[in-house]
């Protein structure tokens, strides 16, 4: 897909002429010149968020020319990245080279050997977990726990209805009911497909050969003069649009789980960790198993390989840098995350020799925030960059009023800590596609973009597939930040955030913004969603780095 760049006006920010110039290019895309085929190549497709604008005409982040003509011949710093996420995969073939090891800790002695208050955390902390082994799986969504909290309260005349809590209920009240309907018309769905596969297979059972129900055996069924005819095309169907028994199963599976657990009021979901979850200093759970979940709790694994899977070992992907040690903080159920974990995750991170924390996850929900944003600050004071996703509901985060957590703003007022990046995500359209139209944007609280549509990564039990989300933004953005900081290792992570936002790439183009309800769209200036208004640009973010750091 190549791309003519009308008036590309080279922007120098930080310096008049030097040997290398940035990559800093304000474009104004007025035509397109095509290739015959408008979709990028598979080769092209798996990396596309290293390439560079300039020299393939694609909107990566330029990390194969920071290679090839910055960092070549240099070695930078072992740097730990945290990843607050899900469990991950620590023996994957591209991941297990990049796993941290707590070199203060004897493995599996059962003795807090470095006292931090954790026994045998080797790799990392699973704060959904207990001293049995054991792990939640599933949680209530955070508007559950919202209307759990109060209900009782309001709905018996016992609270103040002009409080700010009232309000909170009501809205998450509004959200779970409106959630839990939705979630029951998908359950009554599949119990129907189910039930009717079901029926059909036992109709033409005797018909199949060794009851493999595929495409080629069912067209070999007559249909003329009895009553198969429905069931078969009824099997065929499902199958030619892909699915598997397994898949239907799955599908009944999950939405019933979603209606039992992470939707309903009365799911005592802290039954595995048996702490408080409204106390912050009932620290006494978890455990260190960051891995025994992972063929349910995938997301952690797709992360850790976006920022940190082996280069160089000619197998699956490439990471952004091989200097990265990931070190897993478990903290993601299915459902939300609760404030505690996140806090006591962040903290974790921090005292155990993280640079770098990378939080993929957000809910629009927060019963503790407090605590997040203690914990935000305390990052802070250590000089801990946090980054975290935009969130993927497709919405201008100025209008829901800041409502979106983890953030850094406390009641819609200034940043309250100078260590916080939030990501949104762009796809490879230079065009008005740009914009990812899932991703969330805003003036105030979307500090930059990064590439997050179809990113190739890992997947547990040494797989690979393609992914989006903003997600995937935040992974780029920690690892290109990761990297600043492995070779220039004196910049703070203020420093890191400030120069990241000012060496991305800037485009001139307006993109297509839909209502929530897709009735209607608007063009929008792509500058005017973010606070920087650009594109993470790891060739940039280095020379920057070089001339903050090296300033002779």
């Amino acid at each position: 897909m190549k791309y003519k760049l009308i008036y590309p006006l080279l922007i120098c920010l930080f310096g008049c002429c030097t040997k290398r110039q940035p990559n800093h290019l304000v474009f104004d895309v007025v035509t397109v010149l095509q290739k015959k085929n408008n979709t990028l190549s598979e080769d092209d497709l798996r990396n596309w968020q290293f390439k560079d604008i300039i020299n393939d005409t694609i909107p990566g982040v330029s990390l194969e020319k920071a290679y090839t003509s910055i960092l070549k011949n240099k070695i930078g710093n072992e740097l730990i990245v945290a990843v607050l996420d899900t469990e991950v995969d620590i023996n994957h073939e591209d991941l297990e080279k990049q796993i941290w090891i707590n070199p203060d800790e004897i493995p599996d002695n059962n003795i807090d050997d470095d006292e931090n208050g954790y026994i045998d955390d080797i790799h990392g902390w699973n704060f959904l977990g207990n001293a049995q082994g054991e792990s939640m799986i599933n949680a209530n969504y955070e508007y559950v726990r919202v209307v759990r909290k109060y209900k009782e309260i309001f709905d018996k005349n016992l609270g103040d209805t002009f409080s700010s809590e009232y309000k909170e209920y009501r809205s998450a009240l509004s959200v779970y009911e409106k959630k839990r309907e939705e979630a029951q018309l998908y359950l009554d769905f599949a119990l129907d497909v189910t039930n009717k596969y079901e029926e059909a297979k036992a109709k033409v059972k005797e018909y199949v050969p060794n009851q493999d129900y595929s495409l080629k055996n069912l067209k070999k069924i007559d249909t003329i003069g009895n009553d198969l005819g429905p069931y078969v095309k009824s099997i065929y169907e499902i199958i030619s649009y892909g699915y598997t028994e397994a898949d239907i199963k799955k599908l009944l599976t999950d939405r019933r789980t979603k209606l039992e657990r992470r939707l309903n009021l009365d799911y005592n979901e802290r039954s595995v960790t048996n702490d408080n979850s409204n106390t912050i200093l009932d620290v006494n759970y978890g455990n260190n198993k960051v891995s025994n979940h992972i063929d349910e709790l995938s997301h952690g694994t797709l992360m850790s390989g976006v920022i940190a899977a082996t280069r160089d070992n000619d197998i699956g992907i490439q990471g952004i840098s091989n200097h990265i040690k990931v070190m897993p903080v478990c903290i993601s159920p299915k459902g939300d995350e609760h404030d505690k974990d996140i806090a006591l995750g962040i903290r974790y991170a921090v005292d155990n020799g993280a640079q770098i924390i990378n939080m993929s996850f957000g809910k629009q929900f927060s019963l503790h925030k407090e605590w997040v944003f203690d914990a935000i600050k305390y990052a802070s004071e250590k000089d801990v960059l946090i980054v975290s996703s935009a969130g993927n509901n497709g919405l201008d985060l100025e209008i829901i009023g800041n409502n979106y957590y983890p953030n850094d703003h406390i009641d819609n007022e200034e940043e309250i800590a100078n260590n916080f990046i939030m990501v949104g995500a762009i796809t490879n359209q230079v065009d008005h596609r740009l914009l990812a139209s899932y991703s969330n944007y805003g003036k105030k609280d979307i500090d930059l973009f990064a590439p997050g549509s179809e990113i190739y990564t890992t997947l547990p039990k040494n797989k690979y597939k393609t992914d989006s989300g903003t997600s995937m933004a935040s992974a780029i953005v920690s690892g290109v930040a990761a990297l600043v900081r492995s070779y220039y290792p004196k910049l703070s992570a203020n420093q890191v955030k400030e120069i990241l936002m000012k060496s991305g790439t800037s485009y001139a183009i307006k993109v297509k913004i839909s209502s929530k309800d897709e009735k209607s769209e608007k063009m929008i200036p792509f500058s005017e969603l973010s606070k920087s208004g650009k594109v993470i640009n790891a060739y940039n973010a280095l020379l920057l780095a070089d001339r903050i750091s090296n300033p002779k």
